[in-house]
């Protein structure tokens, strides 16, 4: 009982921190955009970017942030832009919804435009590998963890 007990604390107190750090991170990444990009993570663990421009919201890019790959996040100074890859195991990952077209296609890369206050996106694509990595560890210890067995019908 007292070893349930301490393990079910552990395990609330890790996920609340790590709640908290992912929160803290999609703050600072939304404060840099200042309203052109929008990050949240849904329910399924997507990270969900909200492109914005003059006329409103005109783009959406979801991706599950398993299949990002942290590696291959760079800037394009040709493009002014930050760019964010999918595993070569999932090339197709970015899911981009192009809301004037009424159309979704699905893409390797997700291109958002570099925040204004921060040259070279040096800052964002910190904070973004982190939040990636973040979520792998996360995921990590999931898959390892012992699942209990389901008790036998009495």
């Amino acid at each position: 009982m007292t070893r349930t007990l301490l393990f079910t604390i552990a395990t609330c107190t890790t996920m609340f921190s790590w709640a908290q750090e992912v929160d803290q991170l999609l703050k600072e990444i939304n404060a840099r955009y200042q309203g052109s990009v929008k990050f949240r993570i849904d329910k399924d663990d997507r990270l969900i970017a909200d492109l914005f421009d003059q006329s409103g919201h005109f783009r959406q890019d979801a991706v599950y942030l398993e299949f990002l790959d942290p590696v291959t996040f760079r800037y394009s100074p040709e493009e002014d832009a930050v760019i964010m890859g999918c595993q070569e195991e999932h090339p197709g990952c970015v899911e981009k919804e192009v809301f004037k077209m009424n159309v979704i296609r699905h893409s390797g890369r997700s291109v958002l435009p570099a925040p204004a206050g921060d040259p070279e996106a040096t800052a964002t694509l910190s904070d973004l590998a982190e939040l990636v990595s973040l979520v792998h560890v996360r995921q990590e210890l999931a898959r390892s963890e012992t699942h209990p067995r389901p008790e036998r019908k009495k």
